[in-house]
C-alpha cells in the first residue's frame, strides 16, 4: 500500500485528545520527569515516514483505510521521534506521532505518559481529539485530529495572548483530574523544582552577573522554593507545560496540546507557568525579550534585559487581574516563581544536550523572567 509520498516543507501543526477511545495495547501509566524548558529541534532530526518499517507503515494504512501521500513534519519540539501531518488518500488529515523503544526510549515512553492521559480527557478539554494508538512493545504511534492552528508568534502579540489566557480559565474549570486519574501536582513539581538549594551547595560563578538580586537572596530562595509542595495543591486539571509551542490557535479556538505532563493541581499553575515564558519571549508594545547570550565555548553567558522592571511589574497585573490569579495567596506564588527560576538557572549553567544545543539559552531566559516577576513582589 505504500506509494511515493510528497514531502512538503515543514511547518508547526498539532497532537492531543479528548475522547474515551481505546489506548496502545502497550500504554500504562508510567509517570515521566517533569519538564518546563522550551527545546527545540530541527525537522530534519525527526523520524519521518518513510523511515518507519513498511510492514508498520502497511498495518497503518489499514487502520486509518487510506494511504499516505503527502507528510509536513513539525519544526518544534524536542523529540527525535516521528511527529507528522499525514495528507491521506481520502482527502482527510491526521497528525502521527512515532518513536521506537530501541531508538528513543525516552521519546517513547513520553507517547506512552501522553496517550494515557489523553485517552481519558474529558470532552471539554480544549484539544485536538485522539483517534487511535498503536504500541506493540517497542513502537509507539498515536494519531490526533488535525488542527488549522498554529503556535503563537512571538514576541506575543497581546489579543493572542489574551485569547489564551481565556482557555487557560476554562481549563482550569473541567472537573474530571481525579476520574482520569491524575498523579497530584505537589510531588510532581516539588522534586524538580530544587535548583536554588542545589546552588546554595554548588555555587555559580557567574550568578552575581546574570542576576545580583538573585545572588544576594540565595538562601532565602532556596527556602521559599520548599514551599512548592504545598503550593500546588488543587483539584484542576494543570497541563504542566504551558507555553507557546503547545498551542495552536486557530480563527475560533485555542488547542492545548502534548498532554504527558499532566497533573492534578492548582488551576493557576499553568497561567504561572505560561506567564513565566512570555516574560522571556516579550510582548509587542509592552516589553521587549530577554537578550541572552551563551557562548558554546564555555565562556561567561550574558543577559541584556533593559524591560526588566517593566515587564515584572506587567506580570504581575496580568497575573493578579487574571481570574486565576486573583486569590492565590503571595507566598505560593512566591513559592512557584523562586521554584521556577532556581529550576532553569540550574538548568542553564550546565553543558546543552547534544540533542538540545538551546537548552542554556532558553532556560537562562526563563530563569531572568521569573526573577524579574519575583523582584517586583519581593521576597
Amino acid at each position: 500500500m505504500n506509494g511515493d509520498v510528497s514531502t512538503a516543507p515543514p511547518q508547526v501543526p498539532p497532537c492531543a485528545s479528548e475522547d474515551p477511545t481505546p489506548a496502545p495495547d502497550d500504554v500504562t501509566s508510567t509517570r515521566v520527569v517533569l519538564y518546563l524548558q522550551d527545546p527545540r529541534a530541527h525537522a530534519s532530526d525527526r523520524l519521518r515516514w518513510a523511515q518507519l518499517p513498511r510492514e508498520l507503515r502497511d498495518e497503518l494504512e489499514a487502520t486509518m483505510d487510506a494511504r499516505v501521500l503527502e507528510e509536513i513534519s513539525v519544526v518544534s519540539g524536542f523529540s527525535p521521534g516521528m511527529g507528522s501531518l499525514l495528507r491521506l488518500s481520502t482527502g482527510e488529515q491526521v497528525f502521527l506521532k512515532a518513536a521506537r523503544t530501541r531508538d528513543a526510549p525516552e521519546c517513547a515512553d513520553l507517547h506512552r505518559a501522553e496517550a494515557h492521559i489523553t485517552v481519558r480527557l474529558p470532552t471539554a478539554v480544549p484539544t485536538p481529539r485522539f483517534l487511535w494508538g498503536h504500541g506493540d512493545g517497542d513502537w509507539i504511534v498515536l494519531a490526533y485530529e488535525a488542527v488549522d492552528g498554529f503556535p503563537p508568534q512571538t514576541p506575543w502579540q497581546p489579543a493572542v495572548l489574551a485569547r489564551v489566557l481565556d482557555t487557560l480559565d476554562d481549563l482550569a474549570r473541567v472537573p474530571g483530574a481525579r476520574q482520569i486519574p491524575l498523579p497530584p501536582a505537589g510531588p510532581q513539581v516539588a522534586s524538580a523544582t530544587t535548583g536554588w538549594g542545589r546552588l546554595v551547595r554548588e555555587p555559580y560563578e557567574h550568578l552575581p552577573t546574570l542576576s545580583p538580586w538573585a545572588a544576594r537572596r540565595l538562601t532565602s530562595l532556596a527556602e521559599v522554593e520548599l514551599g512548592v509542595l504545598v503550593a500546588c495543591e488543587g483539584e484542576s486539571i494543570v497541563h504542566g507545560d504551558m507555553q507557546a509551542r503547545n498551542l495552536a490557535v486557530t480563527d475560533d479556538k485555542v488547542y492545548v496540546l502534548d498532554w504527558p505532563y499532566a497533573m492534578r493541581g492548582a488551576g493557576w499553575l499553568d497561567l504561572a507557568n505560561l506567564l513565566v515564558t512570555v516574560g522571556a519571549q516579550g510582548v509587542a508594545g509592552v516589553f521587549d525579550p530577554v537578550d541572552v547570550h551563551v557562548p558554546t565555548d564555555g565562556g561567561a553567558p550574558a543577559v541584556i534585559w533593559d524591560d526588566a522592571e517593566r515587564a515584572g511589574a506587567w506580570l504581575t497585573a496580568v497575573f493578579d487581574d487574571h481570574p486565576l490569579g486573583a486569590d492565590v495567596h503571595p507566598a505560593d506564588l512566591r513559592s512557584i516563581l523562586s521554584g521556577f527560576a532556581g529550576y532553569n538557572m540550574d538548568l542553564a549553567r550546565r553543558p546543552a544536550p547534544r540533542s538540545n544545543p538551546c537548552q542554556p539559552t532558553v532556560t537562562l531566559g526563563r530563569a531572568v523572567s521569573a526573577l524579574a516577576w519575583l523582584e517586583h513582589l519581593g521576597l
